[in-house]
């Protein structure tokens, strides 16, 4: 069982707190550290300190912190941000949901109703949510918000939405950085101390808002800097498969400031659904989107553009140029590190339209150029792996783009492609 209790407000510094006492039962501890050990390729640190000992004190809570001018926006009458939050931890020990105050009847619904039996198709063993529900709207300033990481995607859609022409008069009122889930997927090594692991990734953190202070100030809009202890108190890794769910739950803890959360889509294709605990959560982004929302709260996924037609229209940006936040490898500091996919991902198509040198402040272009070859080889190479859907889309999307637009790099794409085999004759 999962328990969380009564939502209270702390201010503590220059800080506000949201927080919940959640009780989590041996039994549900003990399935999620036997479900997540299973995973291949996907690192958690459910091996140490885990339980946290911190469970154990009077006082731990999970919470949800912003600056604390935004105090008066945290929403204690609902228990929406923490069911949303532990919603993936439920589902994967087996565990039901209580909860002391009420959460929406919409997004009661669209769980119960929606979610819950596309996941049970693949596996995932029945929960309740067990607690009291309302229709009942909450108090709300309307703002319309989208997190800024500094990548394409979030980039793409504040071009998109932060103008006066925002589809749907959905223009943003504020932007948000969401300091909710760590990058450890994408560590083979990690130390055996927990404090020495997030340590690293607060360093990584504090660029990140940084950048996202400079974006939201050449844009005139309100930063709001969200934390929250729930993977290092609770998840220990599986950014990818709980993503929407953190962030959506970062939103809804201020659900008295915002009625709409525009996701940043990756680009996935409308109809391609996985809904799946253990698929990235962008796969089934729409879905999630239509099921995810309250009486007055509107969760949607901004576009289903490509990477390609992204980095098109951004490629001029300057702002975009110097900024670029793209890199996988956390232990860059803040820097692309041009050695991962999230890189290449960016870089490669930067080069087939003949923009790259534009971003020498975001990329070492020189050393790409020197070594283009044998980065193609080592896409082609990543995309092999069964789980590296997304590669595998990046490398179509970019042999159409070389027929469709030839260039130098176009061609030399091509010819390493050929060469090499590719996933599905390699895998045959």
């Amino acid at each position: 069982m999962i328990t969380i209790g009564k939502p209270f407000v702390a201010v503590e510094g220059e800080r506000a707190y949201l927080k919940a006492r959640v009780d989590i039962s041996d039994d549900a501890v003990s399935r999620y550290v036997r479900e997540t050990s299973k995973k291949d390729r996907v690192y958690w640190v459910t091996d140490i300190d885990y339980p946290p000992a911190a469970w154990k004190d009077d006082d731990f809570c999970a919470f949800f912190s912003v600056q604390k001018e935004y105090a008066e926006y945290l929403c204690v009458e609902r228990s929406n941000a923490f069911v949303i939050a532990f919603f993936w931890y439920a589902c994967v020990a087996g565990s039901d949901i209580t909860f002391e105050m009420p959460m929406s009847k919409r997004l009661y619904d669209g769980i119960t109703s929606m979610l819950l039996p596309r996941l049970r198709d693949n596996g995932v063993e029945p929960i309740k949510l067990i607690g009291p529900v309302t229709d009942e709207k909450v108090k709300c300033e309307n703002g319309v918000v989208t997190g800024m990481s500094g990548g394409v995607d979030s980039s793409y859609t504040l071009m998109n939405y932060g103008g006066d022409n925002a589809p749907g008069g959905k223009k943003l009122t504020h932007l948000a950085i969401y300091e909710a889930a760590y990058y450890l997927f994408t560590k083979k090594d990690y130390p055996d101390d927990v404090d020495a692991i997030y340590e690293s990734e607060d360093k990584i953190n504090a660029h990140v808002l940084e950048r996202a202070k400079m974006i939201a100030e050449h844009n005139n809009l309100p930063l709001i800097h969200v934390r929250t202890n729930l993977d290092k108190g609770f998840y220990r890794g599986a950014l990818q498969f709980t993503a929407m769910y953190r962030y959506l739950a970062c939103t809804l803890s201020l659900e008295h400031l915002y009625n709409t959360y525009i996701s940043s889509s990756s680009g996935h294709e409308e109809g391609q659904l996985e809904v799946s605990l253990f698929a990235p959560t962008q796969h089934y982004e729409d879905f999630l989107c239509e099921c995810l929302q309250t009486e007055n709260f509107v969760y949607m996924t901004s576009d289903h553009d490509s990477r390609i037609t992204k980095l098109k229209a951004l490629a001029d940006n300057t702002d975009f140029q110097k900024s670029a936040s793209v890199c996988f490898n956390t232990q860059k500091d803040g820097e692309n590190c041009g050695e991962c996919y999230g890189c290449w991902k960016t870089m490669i198509p930067l080069d087939f339209i003949g923009k790259l040198d534009n971003f020498r402040e975001s990329f070492d272009v020189d050393k790409y150029y020197a070594n283009r070859e044998n980065v193609y080889k080592d896409l082609i190479e990543f995309s092999k792996s069964p789980e590296c859907s997304s590669a595998r889309k990046t490398i179509e999307l970019l042999l159409e783009e070389a027929d469709k637009e030839p260039s130098e790099a176009g061609e030399l794409f091509r010819k390493v492609y050929a060469e090499k085999l590719s996933p599905t004759r390699q895998k045959e």
